[in-house]
């Protein structure tokens, strides 16, 4: 593709300017050396643990053509580049990413309807419920998010909630390609600030929730920041869907002037959008209850029965918000009934099945905060007992861990505390962490350091009644030790547990 093409929604100065700049082709574009070859675009990005102006050498050693740099001093001293490169200026690199990605794949956003779902909680659930009830009417989508990327067959492994602006772009052409009508996406907070989803025009956007998270060193300098980078979303969507109950949902709305529109789980809801009920999905007669030893949900909406086999009321909230924005979207929301009640999220309360028809959950809760939360939530539906099996990650702080160690012996009934993923710190030194806080409840635990141990130890000790919460790692398949990730996935343990 040619030089010019890619540089037309950018804002730019050569400081080595292009002799041929109007035919220049460009055979790649890269922001990674190591993936640099001759004829290349590479696009100099500033992280926290590379910045890719240190590489220049390395790239132009590769025969990289243009380099496209937001600054020309480093550590003090002028970048050197080669005498024929082509170098160009911008401001920000990662916004030049953005544009130069989506010109370089042809601008496939521009033949999607993309949804965006952001949030501290419920985004990998409502973008798979989104994807699910989409496909189930007959619109063929595309998914990103925490877990997977889904187009058409093919899923791939995510390493980023959100990923980095050229994989977006290069999943939206697969997507179009594929014959994708829409894609749904998971929209991290992180995700906007490092530029990711610049110049992509949402048709819908949801915010389902609000929480302090991701707060520290390579995240958000304060609540404050992370609380604005989410607002970022709705600045640049048609048609904004929030969680009216959350009291930061007007925050989410306040600069923003696409179409607005909520849902509620309460009849005397406050908000903007009080006088304007046509605009709001209502959620009443909300009720769990327990069939043949799986808690299920009930609710109605406009006097019509859902039924989830996802437990506890944040799903009534996600599958609301999935459920307004088809509505919204000019599609009957009552012909997905089947659909929204066969959903399981891989790792967010997945139901895996037991020889014993013992309710078993996996899920992803790894701090306290979200650990409380499914607890909590298990304990509404009233189960003879709770056991619950978890560990901590390594490299992590050791307050997180006595603090999940807290909770769980608080709200359950029997701990199997286990390793997670030990990373370069022991697995027994990160277990004590977590025994320091149980030791301040009067909780039962046991301690069994071999995950595939804890697991069957847990089953083992299952009666019918008990529910068990496998919690930590859900949508994971590996245990990383000493920088090493070695398969374990938790179904498996499961299914070998009762062998």
């Amino acid at each position: 593709m040619r030089l010019k093409k890619l540089l037309e929604q950018l804002e730019y100065a050569f400081i080595q300017p292009a002799d041929e700049f109007e035919t220049m082709e460009i055979q790649k574009v890269v922001y990674d050396s190591r993936k640099a070859g001759k004829g290349d675009l590479f696009v100099c990005l500033s992280g926290l643990r590379a910045d890719g102006h240190a590489f220049i050498r390395e790239a132009s050693e590769k025969g990289v053509s243009v380099f496209v740099v937001e600054k020309l001093v480093q550590s003090g001293e002028m970048l050197r580049f080669p005498a024929k490169a082509t170098v160009i200026l911008v401001k920000d690199s990662r916004e030049a990413l953005a544009h130069i990605s989506a010109a370089y794949f042809g601008n496939p956003a521009d033949k999607l309807k993309i949804i965006g779902v952001t949030g501290t909680k419920g985004k990998t659930t409502v973008t798979w419920l989104l994807h699910t009830l989409l496909e189930g009417a007959g619109h063929k989508s595309g998914l990103i998010g925490t877990i997977e990327t889904i187009i058409g067959k093919e899923k791939i492994p995510s390493e980023n909630t959100t990923p980095e602006s050229f994989t977006i772009q290069e999943y939206f052409a697969k997507m179009v390609e594929e014959g994708c009508e829409y894609a749904v996406m998971e929209v991290s907070s992180q995700g906007i600030k490092q530029k990711r989803v610049e110049g992509i025009s949402f048709l819908a956007a949801v915010f389902t929730n609000f929480g302090e998270d991701h707060i520290g060193p390579g995240e958000h300098e304060n609540v404050e920041e992370y609380r604005y980078y989410k607002s970022r979303l709705f600045r640049q969507c048609r048609i904004g869907i929030g969680n009216l109950d959350d009291l930061q949902c007007s925050y989410m709305f306040r600069h923003a002037r696409c179409e607005k529109y909520g849902y509620t789980c309460q009849k005397d809801y406050f908000s903007y959008l009080s006088d304007r009920k046509e605009k709001v999905l209502t959620a009443e007669r909300i009720h769990f209850q327990v069939e043949q030893g799986v808690p299920v949900t009930y609710f109605s909406v406009c006097g019509e029965e859902f039924v989830l086999q996802m437990p506890g009321l944040f799903n009534v909230y996600n599958a609301l918000a999935a459920l307004q924005t088809l509505h919204v979207l000019g599609m009957n929301i009552f012909e997905r009934k089947e659909e929204i009640r066969l959903v399981n999220v891989r790792g967010r309360m997945e139901l895996v099945s037991t020889q014993k028809n013992i309710a078993c959950y996996i899920d992803y809760a790894h701090n306290a905060m979200s650990l409380k939360e499914v607890l909590m939530t298990i304990r509404s539906y009233h189960p003879r007992r709770i056991i619950l099996v978890f560990g901590c990650g390594g490299n992590r702080s050791a307050s997180r861990r006595t603090e999940m160690g807290e909770t769980a012996g608080r709200l359950a009934d029997l701990t199997v505390i286990t390793s997670d993923n030990p990373r370069f710190e022991k697995p027994d030194e990160i277990m004590e962490d977590i025994r320091e806080g149980l030791r301040r409840t009067k909780g039962d635990y046991r301690m069994v350091e071999d995950r595939r141990e804890a697991v069957r130890f847990a089953l083992d000790e299952a009666r019918p009644g008990d529910v068990v919460l496998i919690a930590g790692k859900g949508h994971e398949t590996y245990q990383e030790i000493q920088g090493v990730k070695y398969h374990m996935d938790d179904r498996e343990l499961v299914k070998k547990g009762e062998q």
